[in-house]
């Protein structure tokens, strides 16, 4: 049996980090022709339209019609249904999600996007700390082995969990090839003017608005230097948990015609691609991530890139980026007008962060997946 399970829930319902994982690494693992794969979407609220289209006939889809809120209950009290129920011609399931189908003898390959409800709990609402150390658990008792997405994840799996190496192994993300750089500028400019209201020069973010983001830091470090410099603030991200206190601190700070809260731009047209293209400088300041795309994007896109000194973001960005202390809005200010008043430390950024970008593929990490596929059918179930 050469057959591979892969949980697609994640695009019916997960959260847009893990969804966009989910979409990149499957469209390039089911590109091995020697490969079959199931497809599994767990239904939501009635949902049963198929998020993927596979090309050949070695790739089939599967949806589970039974709402996934039914399942978890099922999956964590009863083990059932088990996955040889849903998915039996297959020896090995992949999933992205905390919750999974049990199973009664079928390999089990689960990720690990980080630990922040470990590592930063006091940044993180107490119901997601909850929620979230309960799938961890989930994921402890039924998965053999699990995929961290950095180094640095596997070291927290390891040293905050007491997971024995052996059974982690790691995969890093790749960055989309639609994030490139744009050589007409003007062009971007015009568009993000006529759809958006801004000019330039500005000052990018994308993510959460939220707490562990450090967007508050962004804000302080910015206030700081409202009077020396003329960019602008653009924050491109949904509402999280700094969103009141962030909307409040601009009003009080009479920056309101300065810092633009765009809201979440869509990743499927090239929105978010002019917006890289047409900022000066991208902040990523984060208290923590597992690991993160948007910095790389930003490199990708030909943007000069700052952000944090901590978790696994060194590992993310390598030295195509400046490194700050996020807790340090001083110094983060102080790096924000350093770059934009050096044009020859900008382009080295630039160069350094085109050329380290390109070599995050999805390509090398659904290939570096295969062979972890591979290994563990050689060594079987996982045995503590």
């Amino acid at each position: 049996m050469n057959r591979i399970a892969i949980d697609m829930s994640p695009l019916v319902h997960g959260s847009r980090a893990v969804r966009h994982c989910t979409s990149s690494m499957v469209k390039e693992l089911i590109k091995y022709e020697d490969m079959e794969f199931s497809l599994l979407y767990f239904d939501y609220k009635y949902q049963t339209d198929k998020y993927m289209r596979p090309l050949e006939d070695r790739v089939e889809e599967r949806v589970i019609r039974i709402p996934y809120r039914l399942l978890i209950p099922a999956w964590r009290r009863l083990s059932f249904p088990h996955l040889e129920m849903i998915a039996p011609d297959c020896d090995l399931l992949y999933s992205n999600e905390f919750y999974f189908p049990p199973t009664k003898h079928t390999l089990v390959l689960a990720t690990i996007h980080g630990l922040s409800y470990r590592i930063i709990h006091e940044k993180i609402s107490s119901q997601f700390v909850k929620s979230f150390n309960q799938g961890l658990s989930f994921i402890l008792k039924n998965a053999d082995y699990l995929v961290a997405v950095s180094e640095t994840t596997k070291t927290e799996l390891v040293n905050h969990v007491g997971v024995a190496p052996e059974r982690i192994y790691v995969v890093t993300h790749g960055v989309n090839k639609q994030f490139r750089k744009q050589e007409n500028k003007q062009k971007v400019w015009d568009y993000l003017n006529d759809n958006y209201g801004l000019k330039r020069p500005y000052i990018l973010y994308v993510g959460a608005i939220g707490i562990h983001k450090n967007i508050m830091g962004i804000l302080s470090a910015y206030e700081k230097l409202s009077d020396k410099i003329s960019h602008k603030l653009v924050f491109a991200g949904p509402p999280d948990s700094a969103w009141d206190r962030a909307r409040r601190f601009v009003t009080e700070h009479n920056l309101s015609g300065r810092v633009h809260f765009l809201g979440y731009v869509n990743h499927a047209g090239n929105d978010l691609v002019d917006l890289y293209n047409g900022a000066d400088l991208f902040v990523f300041p984060s208290f923590y991530e597992g690991w993160t795309s948007p910095p790389l994007e930003a490199m990708a896109c030909g943007t000069p890139v700052i952000t944090s000194n901590c978790s696994s973001i060194p590992e993310t960005v390598g030295s195509a980026a400046i490194q700050v202390d996020p807790n340090n809005h001083e110094e983060l200010a102080n790096e924000i007008e350093r770059i934009l008043s050096d044009k020859t430390l900008q382009s080295e950024l630039i160069e350094k962060g085109l050329k380290h970008a390109a070599s995050h593929t999805w390509e090398s990490a659904a290939a570096k997946l295969m062979d972890v596929f591979a290994d563990i059918r050689a060594k079987g179930p996982w045995k503590s």
